[in-house]
């Protein structure tokens, strides 16, 4: 909201007397309505408080301008239900959310400072260093396939991880090497044996 908005239609002394007959006592009641509104709108955990409890008065002043007349005893409680309505419109509380079980775009990976194809180049060459049986293990155990692999291999799962888990270590330290090896002599990626 522009300071513009915030600043129309706040209560002269005439609307301040709806709160109470004595000006100063009326305005230190405003002040409190003010505070009031702000905290049940940061209770209610929504994105601007200060804006809504704003919002919240202005609509009370100007429906009083409009005709509007306070049926209780505590003109108060007026602005009360229109905060209420002003919540339930559709001001957007905050809510708290968790990361887990969201989709995020997925970004280009800085491994090395390579982009995609390139890792996949490396990737690639650094597979293709492993010995078949290692090789056929990886792809089926990254493709879901790891049970009908062990099954036809004797491998029990937890053999299977354990395994898988080896072999990432040593392509890890594979990668490490390889890397080491290209930057030192700026040429293609040339693997060093295990």
């Amino acid at each position: 909201m522009g300071d513009s908005q915030k600043t129309e239609g706040l209560p002269s002394g005439e609307w301040l007397r709806l709160l109470d007959n004595d000006p100063s006592a009326a305005s230190d009641k405003y002040s409190e309505l003010s505070r009031g509104l702000v905290r049940y709108f940061e209770w209610n955990r929504c994105l601007e408080p200060e804006d809504m409890a704003q919002e919240t008065l202005l609509r009370g002043f100007r429906r009083l301008r409009e005709g509007a007349s306070i049926t209780i005893d505590d003109p108060r409680g007026f602005f009360w239900g229109i905060a209420y309505n002003v919540l339930r419109e559709g001001w957007k509380p905050r809510r708290e959310s968790s990361i887990e079980g969201r989709d995020f775009p997925a970004s280009d990976s800085e491994f090395r400072r390579l982009n995609r194809a390139e890792q996949a180049i490396f990737l690639r060459e650094c597979q293709d260093a492993l010995p078949a049986e290692e090789k056929e293990m990886l792809v089926a155990y990254a493709e879901g396939r790891g049970a009908e692999w062990g099954g036809r291999h004797g491998v029990e799962p937890g053999a299977l991880r354990l395994r898988i888990h080896r072999l990432r270590q040593k392509l890890e330290r594979q990668a490490a090497g390889a890397w080491e090896i290209k930057t030192k002599r700026g040429r293609g990626f040339r693997h060093i044996q295990m």
